[in-house]
């Protein structure tokens, strides 16, 4: 019968013969480990000392004992002896067990003072493996927070600085007497522009936070996806419409159990995506249908496309594969799609190349 380290089988007469399997805990393991250690100090301890008694007897330092001499000077002798040897033993291998934890000590204050990059490698024992191996994938973590966090940061205000500046600068500038009304007007339209850019920044940041201390999805109900589908397109007819952006639709009937509330922002964002970066008279496809027990919903757009670097990234906070900015936006849409479809446990991609347009396809289990 094969046996693992951790495990091994007995089989008790309490319970019928079967087999029963019991599990070494790492506290026993430590238990274990702690009694070796002290068996092997007192056992050196002993044979150390009255080694040392022996040659001390030998040298005349120690008086050895006589057939009807007192015990008592002898024994303290010896006592002394072995308390001495005792400590010195624990002083010198005492430690040995403590510099794990020493070094962990050091690492948790290194940590403590923001260096991420800290890393233990603690071999023996097994549990000190498994804490080396938690500590610096705890420690790979607070790394990649710390960049989001710092990312986060400086994209944020510098989203919430330009637009504010912008709305400084002209409305400054319509303070002049001598402003044409052509100019006022100009200028009006740009600061409630940055004005609704400011709102639409807002709207996105409070819907992400949100969605992002979800841990578990409530609200949930059965719909139509197909007709959300549908209304989502009508909700941006005025943005396509401007730019005279036809659809191609397929979209089937499908019964979808999920948040019908946050779903609607995944439609709504990918497909405002697309007309975003459509040219003006072409074409969007849109294809909704059941594939086995998942639903598909598939968007693809004639427009300039993307590299493999800006696919990668596409989904991170405040990441614009328009650096140029030309475009509106705030690289915070994407990123609530991947968390709504993440909390129905589905998977978003995307497949792009420069030149030839986008296709996202978002794929959620039907229950």
């Amino acid at each position: 019968m094969k046996q693992n380290k951790k495990e091994w089988e007995r089989t008790s007469s309490a319970n019928g013969g079967i087999p029963v399997k019991h599990r070494v805990t790492p506290e026993l393991r430590i238990m274990l480990a702690s009694t070796g250690l002290i068996f092997i100090l007192l056992l050196l301890t002993m044979v150390i000392s009255n080694s040392l008694v022996m040659l001390g007897i030998r040298f005349g330092v120690i008086t050895a004992r006589r057939p009807g001499s007192p015990l008592l000077p002898f024994l303290i002798q010896s006592g002394i002896i072995s308390i001495c040897t005792g400590t010195v033993l624990t002083l010198v291998f005492g430690h040995l067990p403590l510099r794990p934890l020493n070094q962990l000590i050091r690492a948790i204050h290194d940590v403590a003072g923001g260096n991420f990059q800290t890393k233990i490698d603690l071999r023996h024992p097994k549990e000190f493996r498994d804490l080396s191996e938690s500590f610096n994938q705890m420690t790979d973590e607070l790394a990649g927070i710390e960049m989001l966090r710092s990312d986060f940061i400086n994209n944020f205000s510098h989203e919430f600085r330009t637009p504010i500046m912008s709305i400084l600068g002209f409305a400054g500038l319509l303070k002049k007497e001598d402003l044409s009304e052509d100019r006022k007007k100009e200028y009006l339209d740009i600061i409630i522009s940055e004005c609704r850019r400011l709102s639409d920044l807002s709207d996105n940041v409070l819907n992400l936070s949100k969605v992002e201390s979800l841990t578990l999805l409530t609200d949930t109900e059965e719909f139509n996806a197909g007709e959300q589908v549908r209304e989502s397109i009508l909700m941006l007819e005025q943005k396509w419409n401007q730019k005279k952006i036809s659809f191609d639709l397929e979209i089937e009937e499908v019964i979808l159990t999920g948040n019908r509330s946050l779903l609607r922002q995944v439609w709504v964002n990918l497909i405002d995506n697309a007309v975003k970066f459509s040219p003006e008279g072409s074409s969007v496809s849109i294809s909704v249908n059941k594939n086995g027990e998942n639903f598909v919903f598939t968007i693809k757009d004639h427009g300039p496309g993307m590299d493999a670097g800006t696919c990668e990234r596409i989904f991170d906070k405040f990441y614009q594969g328009d650096t140029s900015h030309a475009t509106e936006g705030n690289g915070l849409g994407l990123s609530l799609v991947r968390r709504i479809v993440s909390l129905h446990r589905g998977t978003v991609a995307v497949k792009s190349q420069t030149g030839k347009g986008s296709i996202f396809i978002v794929t959620l289990p039907l229950k």
